[in-house]
């Protein structure tokens, strides 16, 4: 039987017995009424927690009869205190506080008689609902002593076994995880964990998991592979695998599920807006992306948006707490695309310089006009001298480097076009990924620097990607996003006609923004329409946050939110491609995180 009292949330476990039959004694009388303590606590019952009269008074007669019949002091005292805490609750005539009595441990109202009652219970006294002799739980028993033989489900970890097991179980605290026999799970450390392992879980929903460790914090680390059909409308089109990496802190805690917009490179490097949520990560990569996949037939922003919904479909029963999508760059365009094609799989987005372009988009010419000048004097100083006069000392020696340093060849492109297009993009990186005042300050003057000087000033900047640009190595990596932004997602014009116009470049030069499909891919028709309902979405949408910097030249494809959208956006100053929710002032810190928790519908931490 159920204790009438919904005695599980009262004791923070349940109290499922099976009653057996036979007369209720007391002194050696049969008794055959209903307690008028139990009556008048059922009257309660059914005005309270909508109970049926008749159906509460034969269950708790089952109890008492099958608990006197035992003829033992623990079920004689149970049977005494239960009557006592029946005549005490029935009295509270508030629901409120009748129903919070019966449903927390330290309830408001009927203490004393609870407590007795619960001392009874701890001494084996659940054995005597079920017409069994009580048994208290041994020394060894670790756990609450309500739990021990509570007909409450099998407990595993409490340091002895528990009759509920059925001889099932484990009793060493820690070793019930993924016992299909446990119910209930206490770790090494005496709290109370989850029976189901993380690894279990997830292969249950259809990852590959390799174990990973955990982070200073505790957090689990998990390498996940997931099987992606090609093409989500045909089952039969083939498949990819796709690679992902989780930081679980629980099924209870934020998801914030990221995107590279490329492979995954971020792997288990916390991101700001994970921390700030106290959560849980998972990164995605991208399809086709560094060797996943080589179908682009089916390279679509669609497809991509059906790959991280499937990984959504499978995790959110789990992970039930709220979920941000967040990404940087295109990663963050590839977010923007996902809440389009998805609005409800996650509750806010935010999107770090995310840019919104079309072909050819000259509107980023125009930024170099609005950083330093003087500094931009310099880079382009740099560019022509290292295209000009001192190109012959510096080309070879940055091809040098890059073999020695980066393990860099180039057979798709030529090393001189390779130099150039480097070259022509020289200004763009630096503002990039540097433009502090104290790198602009360091910029050696070209017509008083060394060869040596002058390459290592080059090298620095170009080199940033970890592979030299144009080289086999970068459009290795690239060559996917390259096809994506030939098909539909645009690219800057860079300011090559002076360059052109020079002699220092040629016209056809192939730059490292627009770049080169993969070898043996034929170069996509651009798609203008899914560009322009994207950007449309950008700009009208609800529920995202971009963040932009006035130094980064991706800003001149920023979004401006309409004044009728539910989307918000942020600017760091003096920042560049890099910045992130710190690098934004204290007041729009403030504004970005009351953004987040209004769309979350959770307090951060």
């Amino acid at each position: 039987m159920k204790s009438i009292l919904g005695l599980v949330p009262l004791l923070l476990l349940p109290l499922a017995t099976a009653c057996s039959g036979g007369d209720v004694k007391g002194e050696g009388e049969v008794k055959s009424e209903v307690p008028a303590e139990l009556s008048a606590l059922c009257e309660r019952l059914v005005i309270c927690q909508g109970l049926e009269q008749q159906a509460c008074e034969a269950e708790g007669m089952a109890g008492i009869k099958a608990a006197l019949g035992v003829k033992h002091e623990v079920c004689d005292a149970l049977i005494e205190a239960d009557l006592a805490m029946y005549g005490c609750l029935a009295k509270v005539e508030d629901c409120e506080t009748f129903n919070t009595a019966t449903q927390v441990a330290d309830p408001p109202v009927c203490a004393a008689e609870i407590a007795a009652d619960v001392a009874q219970l701890s001494l084996g006294g659940f054995a005597c609902y079920s017409g069994e002799t009580p048994v208290p739980p041994p020394p060894e028993w670790t756990c609450n002593a309500l739990r021990w033989n509570g007909s409450d489900g099998c407990d595993c970890g409490c340091g002895a076994p528990d009759p509920d097991c059925d001889g099932a179980g484990s009793a060493e605290p820690g070793t019930g995880v993924d016992n299909p026999a446990c119910d209930a799970c206490v770790g090494v450390d005496g709290k109370a964990q989850s029976c189901i392992s993380v690894t279990a879980t997830l292969e249950a929903a259809g990852f590959l998991v390799t174990p990973a460790g955990k982070t200073d914090d505790g957090a689990e680390l998990y390498d996940l592979t997931l099987l992606q059909v090609n093409d989500h409308q045909d089952a039969a089109s083939g498949t990819h695998e796709q690679y992902l990496t989780l930081i679980h802190r629980g099924f209870d805690r934020p998801m914030n599920l990221i995107s590279t917009g490329y492979s995954n490179y971020l792997g288990f490097d916390e991101d700001e807006l994970t921390t700030l949520l106290g959560g849980n990560q998972l990164v995605l990569d991208k399809r086709f992306h560094n060797g996943n996949g080589d179908d682009y037939a089916h390279f679509s922003r669609k497809q991509v948006a059906d790959d991280a919904h499937d990984v959504v479909v499978r995790l959110h029963d789990l992970y039930k707490s709220a979920w941000i999508g967040s990404g940087f760059s295109n990663g963050g365009v590839d977010m923007v695309s996902f809440r389009q094609h998805y609005p409800n799989d996650v509750d806010a987005t935010v999107a770090f310089g995310a840019p919104f372009m079309v072909a050819e988009d000259t509107r980023f010419l125009s930024f170099f006009d609005t950083v330093d000048a003087t500094c931009q004097d310099r880079l382009e100083a740099i560019q022509r001298t290292a295209l000009g006069a001192q190109r012959t000392a510096v080309e070879p020696a940055v091809h040098a480097l890059a073999a020695a340093d980066l393990g860099d060849t180039f057979t798709r492109v030529e090393p001189a076009r390779a130099f150039e297009a480097a070259a022509l993009s020289y200004p763009w990186l630096f503002w990039q990924y540097f433009g502090t005042p104290d790198e602009c300050a360091a910029l050696p003057d070209p017509a008083t620097a060394t060869a040596e000087e002058l390459t290592t000033a080059f090298f620095s900047v170009t080199s940033i990607f970890g592979t030299y640009p144009m080289s086999d190595g970068y459009l290795s990596f690239f060559g996917a996003y390259f096809y994506e932004v030939q098909r539909s997602s645009g690219w800057p014009a860079l300011p090559r006609a002076a360059l052109v116009a020079e002699g220092l470049i040629p016209e056809d030069l192939v730059d490292m923004e627009r770049g080169l499909v993969p070898e043996g891919v034929t170069a996509p028709a651009f798609d203008a329409a899914e560009n322009s309902s994207l950007a449309e979405f950008a700009r009208l949408g609800d529920g995202i946050a971009f963040i932009y910097s006035d130094h980064d030249p991706w800003v001149a494809g920023a979004v401006t939110p309409d004044a009728g959208s539910g989307n918000v956006r942020f600017t760091v100053t003096n920042g560049n491609h890099t910045a992130t929710f710190s690098s934004l002032s204290e007041p729009d810190q403030a504004a970005l995180s009351a953004f987040l928790e209004e769309k979350l519908g959770i307090e951060l931490p």
